[in-house]
């Protein structure tokens, strides 16, 4: 499980983003940014494909480290 960014060329309309509800979609400009934890690799994968068969042109995909939450004092 780990929390994955990927970064679109274009502005995805709202029913392209529905399409993955495991992912919060961010648009800016010229580009839409979709991230969100995925379970595994198969995950990422699945969405990676489905993407690419909607003719989505990916521009990046990254693995964000987890966050550790400060310590109480």
């Amino acid at each position: 499980m780990g929390h994955y960014v990927i970064r679109v060329k274009g502005t995805l309309s709202s029913d392209l983003t529905d399409a993955f509800p495991s992912l919060a979609a961010d648009s800016e400009p010229a580009q839409t940014v979709l991230h969100g934890y995925l379970d595994d690799q198969a995950a990422l994968a699945g969405i990676l494909n489905h993407l690419d068969m909607l003719g989505v042109d990916i521009l990046e995909v990254m693995q964000v480290p987890p966050t550790r939450p400060p310590k109480s004092a």
